[in-house]
């Protein structure tokens, strides 16, 4: 799986667990100050991803990845 495809998978999760249409999740917006997002929302991405790239983030992973791009980086070393 290519870094694109990591990408636009990221990007269709964090918009249908934010009830955003995709094209309002620009790659560098901020989960928290930009989109609105919260801990309880965070928490349901990061299990999306994690289920959906068959993949384990670490806490601090999941924690520093506040963007789309930050998100797809640590998903890319994580999947297998």
């Amino acid at each position: 799986m290519n870094e694109s495809d990591i990408r636009s998978g990221v990007r269709e999760i964090i918009a249908g667990v934010l009830s955003l249409p995709e094209e309002h999740v620009p790659q560098s917006a901020h989960f928290y100050d930009d989109l609105g997002g919260d801990s309880l929302q965070k928490l349901e991405v990061i299990a999306y991803v994690e289920s959906r790239f068959s993949c384990r983030l670490t806490n601090e992973q999941a924690a520093t990845s506040d963007t789309v791009d930050d998100l797809t980086r640590q998903v890319a070393l994580n999947v297998s």
